[in-house]
């Protein structure tokens, strides 16, 4: 306001300084926990293993083990969604009898088909005490636990604190001591969540604004491309609100080369990987997370897996880049890497995130500059910031000129013109040229006399 007694009158205009970006590598996953989300929430967020554990349950790491891959290799949080769904079965289970027909049911901690042919040996070390032994081992035969001196009355709680893959679910009566016609039980029966719960549960990612890559962590592979097809949705979708994200998926565990074909040309898209052989998805998903984002995937090591399902030959490994399915493979003197990173319509991985990358930083300097005068001074000013942001990308490489030196990594636009001048519009026009990986180097050598 105008001063009427005469004097110094200082206005302080403060520059707009954008926020920074969220970290690249927040990765969406969608599964079945053993515990669910807290009240009032849908999601959980982690960062580290422990704290997964703490949240999800130990159980998890069974059922959900995308997460620990990704961890281990570089993810930078995990947002976590846990299916709750009247489909998804309780357990697998397994009833013991006991000597008063009582019933001890031993059950999965969490829900899914992970457990089907986990195996229950209960042995007796002295035949008149009613203390017994009780052996866990995985549907391959691996031991998993031991849990030794366990009493019938005390079972419960011994299972309860000290087991990460089963419980007591409950007993008829006070157990005494089991009776053992076959030492080795299975545990059967368990069900993964169906494809519309998976489809549902995407909906609870749409408000983590920062989450970039999405991953689907299914069991039951019989409806997966439905579920892989939604997922590709919702990543399209996001994007449309400047919230751009990568999907990952896998082939089924038996898929052979036809199938993974198959299966890649019903997803195609450029947000989303589709990953061979079975097993590897969380771990490549989490190796792009622990990259920058204009960094590629091709030829990286992958770690945090025990080893790969089963390996790919040379031919099919090159069936399957033909097909834009992305194989892991195992190379003396590399271990385990990704073959080449590309999306399911063949382009680089890197390109589609470097594109993201910029759509949110230019929303994110955009709206700061939402509700401010159009002026000539407004629409220099958010230029001047988008070719600030535009500056800081080139100058971590992940903008680049052309390869002849004659076009420029990026070029700004702003601008109004009249009828948008009236309807309060301004426009921006940018053009960014990414960095490529380089895939493939052909090399002449000249033998001279």
């Amino acid at each position: 306001m105008a001063r009427i007694i005469p004097g110094v009158q200082v206005t302080v205009v403060k520059e707009v300084v954008p926020p920074q970006l969220a970290p690249s590598g927040v990765l969406g996953l969608i599964g079945i926990t053993e515990k669910d989300a807290p009240p009032n929430s849908t999601t959980m967020r982690t960062s580290s293993w422990g704290r997964f554990l703490e949240v999800c349950g130990a159980a998890t790491a069974y059922s959900m083990p995308e997460a620990r891959q990704a961890l281990a290799n570089g993810a930078f949080e995990l947002v976590i969604v846990p299916l709750k769904s009247s489909t998804t079965a309780k357990a697998a289970a397994v009833d013991l009898a006991t000597e008063d027909t009582a019933k001890l049911k031993i059950e999965a901690r969490a829900a899914g088909v992970w457990a089907n042919g986990f195996r229950l040996k209960v042995s007796h070390r002295v035949e008149a005490d009613g203390r017994f032994d009780l052996e866990i081992s995985s549907a391959v035969g691996d031991p998993v636990e031991v849990h030794r001196n366990l009493e019938p009355a005390t079972v419960a709680e011994v299972l309860s604190k000290g087991s990460a893959v089963v419980r007591v679910a409950g007993t008829t009566l006070p157990p005494r001591r089991p009776i053992v016609t076959d030492p080795v039980a299975a545990l059967a029966g368990g069900k993964d969540a169906s494809a519309d719960d998976y489809i549902k549960a995407l909906e609870h990612l749409k408000s983590q604004a920062d989450v970039d890559m999405v991953l689907a962590a299914v069991q039951d592979f019989s409806k997966v491309t439905s579920i892989y097809s939604a997922v590709i949705a919702h990543c399209n979708g996001m994007s449309t609100d400047s919230n751009g994200r990568i999907g990952f998926g896998q082939v089924s565990p038996n898929a052979t080369e036809t199938d993974a074909k198959t299966m890649a040309s019903t997803l195609q898209s450029d947000r989303f990987v589709l990953l061979a052989p079975h097993g590897v998805v969380g771990a490549v998903a989490g190796r792009i997370g622990g990259l920058q984002y204009f960094e590629s995937p091709t030829f990286k090591t992958i770690s945090g897996i025990d080893g790969l399902s089963r390996a790919l030959p040379l031919e099919e490994q090159s069936g399957l880049l033909s097909a834009f399915v992305v194989p892991v493979v195992e190379q003396r003197g590399r271990g385990v890497i990704v073959l080449r990173g590309i999306t399911t319509d063949g382009d680089q991985i890197s390109v589609r995130r470097i594109a993201d990358r910029a759509v949110r930083g230019v929303k994110t300097i955009g709206e700061l500059f939402i509700g401010r005068l159009n002026s000539e001074d407004g629409r220099g000013a958010l230029k001047q910031k988008l070719i600030e942001f535009l500056v800081q990308m080139e100058r971590e490489s992940a903008l680049v000129p052309s390869a002849d030196g004659k076009e420029p990594p990026f070029s700004v636009d702003v601008s109004s013109l009249a009828p948008d001048f009236a309807a309060g519009i301004v426009r921006v026009d940018i053009a960014v040229r990414p960095v490529r990986a380089i895939d493939y180097i052909y090399a002449t050598i000249v033998v001279q006399v």
